[in-house]
């Protein structure tokens, strides 16, 4: 008989454990079922460039090292004169150090069945970048630096590049109108599935990038970054999950 009642006891409570396993299987499998949405939120906004960065370089040659420098010199100083002449001032000039490099010449020895390389002089640069918030100064200069060629020097001029550098203040506030985007669709879905939307269970952001205004840059997953162009459109993803009432 007591073995009985221990028989009976022993089958009671695996009973007893299967089902308390059974209804907390149920529960996970009811919450693993909630139903959500998800959604991407995205912004967009045309921004003016407040920064140009623009390069120029003072090129020399000569037979020999201090020949080629004090003609270096010649064009350094005509070119600074120029820059300073047409507005822009020195605190905006950044001066790189002068690079001296000996130029060779090889040609082939016919009775020595060899190349051979011969010095052919020296050759001097620097390079002059100007940095500013005033674009249209220096876009002027960039313009009309071709009437430099007049005074006899040698130099060469890099395309202006545009840079906006309130990026933080600008992707903070994107990131809430991508958000409030991100909000609204899931809103319009849940409408229109005859339900609501409940509380946000999730939220990242996606690729903040920007392109030329009416350019062809091409997005990436890793974000664009356009430079060429004055005018730019930056955009902005947040993907979000919402559970669903």
């Amino acid at each position: 008989m007591d073995k009985t009642k221990i028989i009976l006891a022993a089958l009671l409570a695996i009973v007893m454990v299967a089902g308390a396993w059974l209804i907390g299987k149920g529960l996970t499998n009811f919450r693993a079922g909630e139903p959500y949405i998800n959604v991407t939120g995205m912004a967009e906004k045309q921004i003016t460039s407040d920064l140009i960065v623009w390069k120029v370089s003072a090129n020399a040659e000569g037979p020999t090292r201090s020949s080629a420098f004090a003609e270096y010199e010649r064009v350094a100083r005509i070119l600074r004169k120029y820059l300073h002449d047409n507005g822009i001032v020195e605190k905006s000039i950044l001066v790189s150090s002068v690079d001296i490099s000996e130029r060779t010449k090889s040609f082939y020895d016919e009775d020595q069945h060899r190349y051979i390389t011969l010095s052919n002089g020296y050759g001097v640069s620097q390079t002059f970048t100007v940095s500013s918030n005033n674009l249209p100064i220096v876009e002027r200069v960039y313009q009309k630096i071709s009437e430099l060629y007049g005074s006899g020097i040698n130099f060469s001029s890099e395309k202006p590049l545009y840079y906006y550098t309130r990026l933080n203040d600008l992707k903070m506030e994107m990131l809430n109108r991508a958000s409030a985007n991100a909000y609204e669709r899931a809103q319009t879905i849940a409408k229109g599935s005859d339900a609501s939307v409940g509380a946000l269970v999730s939220s990242s952001m996606g690729v903040f990038q920007i392109v030329g205004l009416n350019s062809d840059d091409e997005y990436s997953w890793g974000g664009t970054f356009n430079t060429s162009s004055k005018e730019k459109v930056a955009s902005i993803t947040v993907r979000t999950t919402y559970r669903v009432r």
